[in-house]
C-alpha cells in the first residue's frame, strides 16, 4: 500500500531512522528590538567613525578631499587591522550603514538643491555646466571601457568625475545596485584626482590663458568636491571663489536629473522597471528631489535647510566608514593601476574640454 503524501504540517521521519520527528516549525523571525539590538553596535562604531573624520578633515592636509573620502580612508585602515574580518558584533550595523543610512542621506541632501542657482549662472555657464554632465559621463564612461574598468565602476566614475564627487558617487551607487567595492574605489579615486587637480589649478592655472573669473568657472565646473573648488577658486581673491562656488554648485543641482535618468536606464539591459517596489526611479531619489523642490520653494526654511544638509553629510560619511570597513585592502590591489589610468585620463579630457567650452562659449 502507498503511503500517503506529505503536507508541511505533518510529522516526518529523520533519514535513516523510522522514528518520527517532531512537526517542522518556522524559526520565529527576530523582534523589532532584537533587530535593532544587533545593528546598534555597528552603527555606534560608524558613527563613532563619522565624528573622528569630521576632525581629521580639517586638518591641513586632508581638508581638501572632505569628510566623505577621509572616512572611507579610515574605514579601509580599520578593517586592514582585522585579520579574522569584522567582528560579527559589528557586522548588522555596518551593513544597515552601508545601505540603509546612506539612502537616508542622499533624501536629505536634496535640502543642499537650491533649482534658482540655475537662473542665477547665466544661460552660457548653464550651457556649460550642462555640457560637462552630459560629455563627462558619456565621455568618461567611454574611456574606462577602453582601459577595461568594469561597467558599473566605470560608471560611478564618469558621474562622480562629471558631478559632485563622493556625494554623487554614493547616491549612484544605489541607483545602479553596484557593489560596495566599487563604490569604495571610485569615492577613493574621486578624492584622489580632485585633490590633483586642485594643485593643477592653482599652480598651472594662471598659464592657461584664461583670466581669473574664467579660472574660477573651470574649477567649479570640473573639479569633483566643493571643497576643492573653494581651495582652488579663493586663492585667486573672494570674487573668483564665490563665482567658482556657484558654478559647483550648479552641477551639484543637475545631480537630480542625472539621477533620474541613471534611475530609468539602470538594471538587467538597460529595462525600465515598473513595479510599486521597483518602480523606474528609486524612492530615495523621489525623495531626493521632493526635499529639494520644498526647500527651492521656501516650505522648508533656511535654518532647516541648513540642518538637513549637516545630517545628509554627517549620514554619508557613516555610510563611507562603513563601507570602507566592508573594504579589504587586497581588492584595491586586484583593481589595478587601469582604474586609476582610466580616471585621470576622464578627467584631464574632461578639465580640456571645459577649457575648450569657455573659449567657444565666450564665457568671461
Amino acid at each position: 500500500m502507498t503511503a500517503p503524501l506529505a503536507t508541511p504540517d505533518t510529522t516526518v521521519s529523520a533519514p535513516g531512522s523510522g522514528a518520527a520527528a517532531g512537526p517542522v516549525t518556522p524559526a520565529a523571525s527576530p523582534s523589532t528590538g532584537e533587530v535593532w539590538r544587533r545593528r546598534l553596535p555597528g552603527l555606534v562604531l560608524a558613527a563613532a567613525l563619522a565624528v573622528g573624520s569630521y576632525w581629521l578633515a580639517t586638518l591641513p592636509g586632508l581638508k581638501v578631499v572632505g569628510p566623505l573620502t577621509v572616512a572611507l580612508l579610515v574605514g579601509i585602515a580599520l578593517r586592514s587591522t582585522m585579520a579574522a574580518g569584522i567582528p560579527s558584533v559589528w557586522v548588522e550595523g555596518q551593513r544597515y550603514s552601508a545601505r540603509t543610512v546612506l539612502r537616508l542621506g542622499i533624501v536629505l541632501m536634496g535640502a543642499r538643491l537650491d533649482f534658482a542657482l540655475v537662473a542665477k549662472v547665466g544661460p552660457r555657464v548653464l550651457v556649460l555646466a550642462m555640457a560637462v554632465i552630459v560629455g563627462g559621463i558619456l565621455g568618461i564612461r567611454w574611456v574606462t571601457q577602453r582601459f577595461g574598468v568594469p561597467e558599473k565602476l566605470g560608471t560611478l566614475l564618469a558621474v562622480g568625475t562629471s558631478i559632485c564627487g563622493a556625494s554623487a558617487v554614493v547616491a549612484a551607487s544605489s541607483v545602479t545596485r553596484a557593489e560596495e567595492e566599487d563604490t569604495t574605489l571610485a569615492v577613493g579615486l574621486c578624492g584622489i584626482l580632485g585633490t590633483m587637480g586642485v594643485l593643477f589649478y592653482v599652480f598651472v592655472g594662471p598659464l592657461l590663458g584664461l583670466t581669473t573669473a574664467q579660472l574660477a568657472i573651470l574649477s567649479g565646473a570640473t573639479l569633483h568636491e566643493v571643497a576643492q573648488v573653494m581651495a582652488a577658486a579663493f586663492t585667486w581673491g573672494t570674487t573668483a571663489g564665490d563665482l567658482g562656488t556657484l558654478v559647483k554648485l550648479t552641477r551639484v543641482v543637475l545631480l537630480a536629473p542625472a539621477l533620474v535618468v541613471l534611475g530609468l536606464v539602470s538594471g538587467s539591459g538597460g529595462k525600465v522597471r515598473y513595479s510599486w517596489k521597483e518602480p523606474p526611479i528609486p524612492w530615495f531619489v523621489l525623495g531626493f528631489l521632493a526635499v529639494g523642490v520644498l526647500g527651492s520653494v521656501g516650505v522648508v526654511p533656511a535654518a532647516g535647510k541648513a540642518a538637513l544638509s549637516t545630517a545628509s553629510v554627517f549620514l554619508m560619511v557613516m555610510a563611507m566608514g562603513a563601507m570602507g570597513m566592508g573594504t579589504h585592502i587586497s581588492m584595491l590591489r586586484r583593481a589595478g593601476m587601469r582604474v586609476v589610468y582610466a580616471g585621470l585620463v576622464g578627467f584631464a579630457a574632461l578639465a580640456l574640454s571645459a577649457w575648450g567650452l569657455i573659449h567657444l562659449l565666450s564665457i568671461q
